[in-house]
């Protein structure tokens, strides 16, 4: 003891942590002369009066040398803590945490994962919540690091339940990587704008780095390069005030990387980008000169500070800014030098390539391949690239992710669009249109397992935005229940993304097998495929006897001639219209419709037979009210998102009304109760639920297990979340959340239903709406509006079709005789449309 009466080891304990927390701060400012002071003082006492603090010491260093980028010195220091350390204690677990990253970083998940294992158990030994909750989070980075994407948002899920509060910025900042990963732009970059917040409040220049190059890579997934770079250069001067090499060069290479996006952009007083061999395309070829030169200069330095996948990056991107100065040969050695793949790792690291890394090495070998005139090898790489994004979708078990990916793969299929039109090959134009749209036409049905709390919070989520709307209509917004609203819509959509899906990929049948399929089913069928692409709308058409590759008229206007359509149709489904007014609206929906006709279906109605017609279509496209068009009114139509779809749904009996009928109504639907009477009626022994039995719980409940669901009620579209679209019923509305994990499900749903039938389509292609969302649970037919219709129209249509339906019609079939017989007796149209298995 001192003459104050301190332990004189204890005080030089105490002064060494002290100096120790003011390094670490010191280290998250950027501060790393003043962090070295400060760890060189403690050093300095730990060897000499306080030999405990020595693992404590070497830790920290350890952090500071991982933050500035000198991992090899950072591991040394940190196995030294490890080993040295005493007691097992908070500082043990945080050294692990620390060693798992590094572990990440040289590419060993697997020793990431034992260090994190390692790391749970001791935390939780401890009771230190805050350590379970980074382990498990941690766990989860594992999981994306090696491509699991639905397990590692489970653990990130899991990981904010047990403590929502520590390190928000970190944790936000991972989850916004994986939701980028996933294609889900908006979410990813609200979860970085979080962590961005988070940073700058704490002064962390080296996380406020890593927030703005996360902010960067979203900014060129919506399309905006020149946002993009200057938040890498942004990132590039944070990484230099904190000393921080390694981070320097990978702020470079997303700099690089947006650079290369504008070699393309249009000159001045230009819309669209200079075509190859126009004199004007001067600025496009001195733009990927600039490119090249900066890419080959950083992709030394990359190679040599042992950063593979960015030198890999950096090397396409040369390769791509090359072939735009039309250097083949050196392109062709920058592909080389970015180097293959083995097992999905690169050729002599541990280093797994992501999705986008490897779908633009194929974008860069396919062009090089068209460019040489290898037509047939370009359209094989566009035709790999397609099944790899295909396979990657195929590991979500949630429809939203599906979708949501295909965006990594929008240079991919707009290049093999370019190169199937330009072969005017029906068959090639056939495999790059099923190949493009993956998760609606190649993977097979995601039914995840129910989960209770899923379904608790639907529930809840039901109850709340039914409660929300009556106090928006009484004029006083409840901004409390508002907020439940958006968390409770929070929490369903990320509890579904962390489902895994099956992980299998169907082929795409070539046009001989689907030509073979229609003449051994039904010859009179036609499959009419209409798409966009290169500023036209274009169809494929192909019977059992001939296939047709057409091109439509450029600049044909159908956003346009569809919106004045809904907009039609929205005046003359309200009674109470004056009638001077439903007049003009019928002469202005009679012009559009013809007008919609003479594009679309009058080229095509000489090349199909006369028999039902299936019409291959997303987007726009897939909501037409194709049943209303002059030259297929009155013909079966049924509209799926793929040829593959359509026919493998040919075989099946429709006979779905004799697996059990329930009819619902909901809510303050005029005829609705008269409508479900008719269709019991129709269907004797079927279940009719009104009144305050039709809630969602109930209808859940009683759903016949490959039956009839036919549900009368009024419908909301919700475009920023398609998934949450849905029909009200008594507690509100039933989303297309509720489907999937059902137990039971039937093989048709009918929505008598206004604008449920609409769906939006997602960057990247591929739709999502209700009805998509029903499809690809596993109902096979869905009938449903696009647009509003009439209560009267409405049960007058479906009284007919479910007439014709138990006479034995296939649904297509009996929607086309039910439209028809109601617009010979009533003056209100029926924009009802056959969506899936009709024929």
């Amino acid at each position: 003891m001192s003459a104050s009466g301190a332990d004189p080891g204890w005080t030089s304990a105490m002064r060494a942590r002290l100096l120790l927390v003011q390094a670490d701060a010191q280290v998250e400012l950027g501060e790393i002369d003043d962090a070295e002071r400060l760890l060189d003082e403690a050093a300095e006492l730990a060897a000499t009066t306080a030999p405990t603090a020595s693992p404590h010491v070497r830790a920290s260093r350890a952090v500071l040398l991982a933050r500035t980028g000198r991992t090899a010195q950072a591991w040394r220091e940190l196995d030294a803590a490890i080993a040295t350390n005493g007691r097992p204690g908070a500082a043990l677990v945080r050294m692990l945490h620390w060693r798992a990253l590094l572990h990440l970083g040289d590419g060993r998940p697997e020793e990431a994962q034992a260090d994190c294992a390692q790391a749970h158990r001791l935390a939780e030994e401890l009771g230190l919540i805050a350590g379970v909750a980074l382990a498990v989070h941690q766990r989860g980075l594992v999981h994306f690091v090696t491509g699991d994407l639905p397990r590692a948002l489970a653990d990130m899920n899991r990981a904010e339940e047990i403590d929502p509060v520590v390190r928000v910025g970190y944790r936000a900042l991972d989850r916004a990587r994986v939701l980028a990963a996933a294609g889900l732009v908006l979410e990813a970059t609200d979860a970085a704008v979080r962590a961005e917040q988070a940073f700058a409040a704490e002064r962390a220049r080296v996380d406020l780095a890593e927030a703005l190059l996360v902010l960067a890579d979203l900014d060129l997934l919506r399309g905006d390069p020149a946002s993009a770079v200057r938040r890498s250069q942004q990132a590039v001067r944070s990484y230099a005030a904190a000393r921080h090499p390694r981070g320097e060069l990978s702020a470079r290479v997303s700099e690089l990387r947006a650079e290369s996006r504008q070699i393309d952009l249009p000159g001045p007083g230009r819309t669209e980008p200079a075509a190859p061999g126009d004199p004007s395309g001067s600025d496009r070829r001195r733009r990927a000169r600039r490119v090249a030169a900066h890419a080959d200069r950083l992709a030394s330095e990359l190679l040599a500070a042992g950063l593979t996948e960015d030198h890999r990056t950096v090397r396409l991107l040369q390769a791509d800014a090359l072939l735009h100065d039309d250097r083949l040969d050196a392109a062709a050695a920058a592909i080389e030098a970015a180097g293959v793949l083995e097992g999905g790792r690169l050729r002599g690291t541990n280093q797994t390539a992501t999705i986008a890394t490897e779908l633009q090495a194929r974008v860069v070998r396919a062009r090089l391949d068209f460019a040489r005139g290898r037509v047939a090898a370009g359209l094989a790489e566009i035709r790999r690239g397609l099944d790899d994004l295909a396979r990657y979708q195929a590991r979500f078990g949630s429809q939203d992710l599906q979708s949501a990916a295909a965006m990594h793969g929008r240079e991919l299929t707009g290049l093999g669009l370019r190169a199937a039109l330009e072969t005017g090959s029906p068959a090639v134009v056939l495999q790059w249109l099923e190949r493009s749209r993956g998760a609606g036409t190649r993977l097979p049905a995601v039914r995840p397992s129910a989960d209770p709390l899923l379904g608790r919070e639907l529930g809840q989520l039901r109850t709340a935005m039914y409660l929300a709307h009556l106090a928006t209509v009484r004029g006083v917004p409840d901004p409390v229940l508002d907020r439940r609203v958006d968390d409770l819509r929070r929490r369903v959509r990320a509890r579904s993304w962390s489902l895994a899906g099956p992980g299998t990929v169907d082929r795409p049948l070539s046009l001989a097998a689907v030509r073979r399929r229609l003449a051994r089913t039904d010859p009179r069928i036609s499959i009419v495929a209409p798409f966009r692409g290169r500023g036209r709308f274009h169809a494929l058409v192909i019977t059992a006897d001939s296939a047709r590759y057409l091109p439509t008229t450029a600049g044909f206007p159908l956003d346009r001639l569809l919106a004045r359509i809904v907009g039609d149709l929205d005046v003359l489904a309200d009674r109470r219209v004056p009638e001077r007014l439903r007049d003009v609206a019928r002469a202005s929906l009679r012009a559009a419709l013809a007008s919609v006709a003479g594009e679309i279906v009058e080229p095509i109605l000489p090349f199909v037979d006369d028999g039902p017609v299936i019409v291959a279509a997303t987007g726009a496209a897939a909501v037409v009210p194709w049943a209303l068009l002059p030259g297929l009114t009155g013909r079966p139509v049924s509209v799926v998102s793929s040829v593959t779809g359509a026919l493998a749904a040919l075989d099946r009996r429709a006979d779905d009304h004799r697996h059990g009928v329930l009819a619902v109504a909901g809510p303050d639907l005029p005829h609705g109760r008269a409508e479900v009477a008719a269709v019991a009626a129709a269907h004797p022994g079927a279940v009719v639920l009104t009144d305050d039995r039709a809630t969602g719980a109930e209808v859940l409940r009683a759903i016949p297990a490959g039956g009839l669901l036919h549900i009368a009620a009024h419908g909301h579209h919700e475009p920023a979340s398609p998934l949450f679209s849905g029909v009200l019923l008594h507690d509100g509305l039933l989303y297309g959340y509720d489907v999937a994990p059902n137990p039971t499900l039937p093989a048709q749903v009918v929505l008598s239903s206004c604008d449920v039938g609409r769906a939006d389509d997602r960057p990247g292609g591929e739709p999502l709406g209700l009805v998509a969302a029903l499809l690809r649970s596993g109902v096979s037919t869905v009938v449903a509006g696009t647009a509003r219709i009439s209560d009267q129209a409405a049960a007058a249509t479906m009284a007919a079709y479910h007439r014709r339906l138990a006479a034995g019609d296939r649904p297509a079939a009996a929607l086309a005789q039910a439209v028809a017989h109601v617009a010979d007796t009533i003056d209100d149209p029926a924009p009802f449309t056959c969506f899936g298995a009709g024929l």
